[in-house]
């Protein structure tokens, strides 16, 4: 035998080796168990998440649909129940009118009402909301049987109206102490309208009109005071729907449709229901009503108003109304003058001062007439535009050139010519085309549109103004005059746009005086026509081009 496979050291050597050869493969096989385990995990989580998600899924449709019920049971079933219970005290209180004498039928319907809100009291911290409705029931029900003590009954249990009248108040004053005491701005909404049905009701002008201002007084009030902006907008076209109901004199009681006599508390208590409004853009906000309501009270406040004030004035006031609306006018002028240094928002001053200057026009109509009225409202428009200014309001400014624009557009097309009127709004469109550019940086205007408006304006009117004032010999040369104006005014203000409006002066000029003047114009008329024309144009063009070419030439030395 050798050496070596006497050798002991070797065999220890050959058995270490395979020790760790069986330990490196007893590692790898560890690995594949452990990768084999984690893929099985992952399968089995696939596996039964869908289930997971279906369930939840499943469970979240079924809370939907519990809830979607529960809304329906409680909720919805108590408005229908307690419908159904209003109008069946109701029958009840009729019927028991046919097997009972008067006062003991309304005792009856009494005690139904009572037993209603002792109902409503004992479910109050159970069943809020079935509480809550059955307590607004039970408020119109006590309402509807005072009413029927003297009104829509043969047989009044109470023969006196004023009697009668002072227990609905009551019943209405009631509501709203309890309105205010559950912070419920439903039962105050209700009590509103019953307040304006029992002015319906009445059917007399002391409590009619003052109820309908107490009404407004009123839901302004708890606007404030909570922030009720529902109930303050409900009674805002309420109100005004109850004084043209007024004017129809009151159909709701049977009267015939028709206009009802002029008193002397109409117009006044038009003009304090509109003051009520009016001062909604002073009431701080606080978080208690979003911004929107401001713009929204005061435009649906001043339709309304105009509405009725229209009906009004055309039915009683149609021989004098200059006063009405001067007074109208100059109101809301010091109220936006008001608003622009009390509140910082630009839409309120910039209404009222619109709405002003529209009283402003009628008082001019009523006072001038048309088409006389028109020179005087063209020049208002300059008012306008410096107000405008003066307030930094951009809404004012387009407002007014649209009512330029529409009352130059009705005077051309409905009236004959007046050179006085012609100037004016060739004066107005002039002035106020230099306003605006000269200020436009105030009024922050990014565009030329309204400036541009104006312009177009004061070209075309400038046209038909001198065709009307000057002989019809001389059509073309006055035409020529404005062309030398308008080029005179680009030189001096250095403004593009007027050298332009020369232009197209003189292609119109020009077109006249082929088609038109060469017709019937004599010879002299013509020959003085085309000459001056010819200067005129001629003179432009030279001026122009040399001053384009020093123009060029200066460029070229500045770029060398």
């Amino acid at each position: 035998m050798s050496t070596e496979n006497n050798d002991p050291s070797a065999g220890i050597r050959e058995l270490i080796e395979k020790v760790n050869s069986l330990e490196l493969r007893l590692g790898k096989v560890e690995e594949k168990i452990e990768v084999s385990v984690q893929g099985l995990a992952s399968v089995q989580r696939n596996r039964y998440q869908p289930e997971q998600a279906d369930n939840s899924s499943d469970e979240e449709l079924i809370m939907d649909k519990s809830l979607i019920e529960s809304n329906i049971f409680e909720y919805g079933l108590a408005w229908f129940g307690s419908l159904v219970l209003l109008f069946g005290i109701a029958f009840l209180s009729n019927f028991a009118r046919n097997y009972l004498n008067g006062p003991l039928a309304s005792l009856v319907g009494y005690g139904a009402v009572a037993g209603i809100f002792f109902l409503a009291w004992n479910l109050r911290n159970s069943f809020t909301h079935l509480s809550f409705m059955l307590n607004l029931s039970a408020h119109l029900l006590v309402y509807y049987i005072t009413l029927r003590l003297f009104f829509f009954i043969d047989h009044p249990v109470i023969p006196v109206r004023e009697v009668v009248l002072f227990l609905l108040i009551t019943v209405i004053c009631i509501q709203y102490f309890f309105a205010i005491r559950q912070n419920s701005e439903l039962l105050a909404v209700i009590a509103m309208l019953l307040t304006l049905a029992t002015a319906l009701f009445a059917d007399v002008t002391w409590v009619y009109l003052p109820l309908i201002i107490l009404s407004a007084l009123l839901s302004v009030f708890l606007f404030i005071r909570f922030g009720w902006w529902k109930l303050m907008i409900v009674s805002l076209i309420f109100s005004y729907i109850s004084q043209a109901i007024w004017l129809l004199d009151n159909p709701v009681m049977g009267n015939p449709i028709g206009i009802f006599a002029t008193h002397p508390f109409n117009l006044l208590s038009l003009f304090v229901i509109g003051t009520v409004f009016s001062v909604i853009p002073m009431i701080r906000q606080d978080g208690k009503f979003p911004n929107g309501i401001y713009p929204a009270t005061i435009v649906v406040n001043g339709m309304l108003f105009s509405f009725v004030l229209l009906v009004t004035v055309i039915s009683y006031y149609s021989g004098g109304y200059v006063w009405i609306f001067s007074l109208i006018a100059a109101l809301c002028l010091v109220y936006s003058i008001f608003l622009k240094y009390r509140t910082g928002r630009v839409f309120d001053p910039a209404f009222f001062a619109i709405y002003s200057f529209m009283a402003l026009s009628f008082a001019v109509y009523g006072y001038s007439k048309l088409p006389d009225a028109l020179w005087l409202l063209s020049l208002q428009s300059l008012l306008v535009v410096s107000w405008a200014l003066w307030f930094r309001s951009k809404i004012i400014l387009v407002m007014n050139t649209f009512l330029f624009t529409g009352i130059l557009a009705f005077y051309m097309a409905f009236y004959p010519p007046v050179d006085k009127v012609n100037f004016a709004f060739v004066i107005t469109a002039f002035i106020s085309a230099r306003i605006i550019n000269w200020k436009k940086e105030r009024l922050t205007l990014k565009t030329e549109m309204l400036r541009n408006t104006y312009l177009i304006l004061l070209f075309f009117n400038m046209l038909f103004a001198l065709y009307h004032a000057v002989p019809k010999q001389y059509v073309t040369l006055s035409w020529t005059g404005a062309a030398v104006f308008y080029f005179t005014m680009s030189l001096i203000l250095k403004n593009i746009k007027y050298r332009w409006m020369a232009i197209a002066t003189v292609l119109f000029t020009g077109f006249y005086l082929f088609f038109v003047d060469l017709s019937h114009l004599e010879t002299g008329y013509r020959v003085l026509a085309f000459l001056f024309l010819a200067v005129i144009s001629l003179g432009a063009s030279l001026y122009f081009t040399k001053k384009v070419r020093k123009k060029l030439q200066a460029d070229a030395e500045q770029q060398t």
